[in-house]
């Protein structure tokens, strides 16, 4: 038999930088990233039911758990999102590039390039950002969404 998963089941050291992937504990997802000096790291992506829908930036404590990588993984911007100025988590577009922010604490940010997962710097009055967007696959050519920013209910 056949399954048709298009996950790897992995550690934290498995995941490729720019890698989107799902903690096995709890369904939550993440994208591995590579801060200042290097190391890994993850953007962990709100939920549903968290008060804070900010991405946050998470140094370490990763090891020891399984996690579903997705290497087919899309992410797509909801175009109506489309916001005057960049602000807060989203999805930031310049040029050919695109960045999202993980916070730190309240008002310290890092900006990650999406593909690469490293540090990058992005001039705010040369982008877009996107308040929407959504993280897939694409099954039998449709869109199939994993994840959704920011994170409904239905999620």
């Amino acid at each position: 038999m056949q399954v048709d998963f298009k996950g790897v089941v992995t550690d934290f050291d498995g995941i490729p930088l720019g890698g989107f992937f799902q903690f096995a504990s709890d369904g939550s997802f993440g994208l591995c990233v590579a801060d200042d000096g290097g190391k890994r790291a993850a953007l962990t992506l709100p939920t549903a039911d968290q008060r804070e829908q900010r991405i946050w930036l998470q140094l370490g404590g990763l090891k020891h758990q399984p996690l579903i990588h997705l290497p087919h993984a899309v992410l797509r911007p909801k175009l109506s999102s489309r916001a005057h100025g960049v602000t807060g988590s989203g999805l930031i577009c310049a040029g050919a590039q695109h960045f999202i922010r993980g916070y730190e604490a309240q008002a310290q940010y890092k900006t990650f390039d999406v593909e690469s997962g490293l540090i990058a710097a992005v001039a705010d009055h040369q982008a877009v950002q996107f308040s929407e967007w959504s993280t897939g696959q694409l099954v039998d050519g449709k869109f199939e969404e994993l994840y959704s920013f920011p994170p409904s209910k239905a999620s």
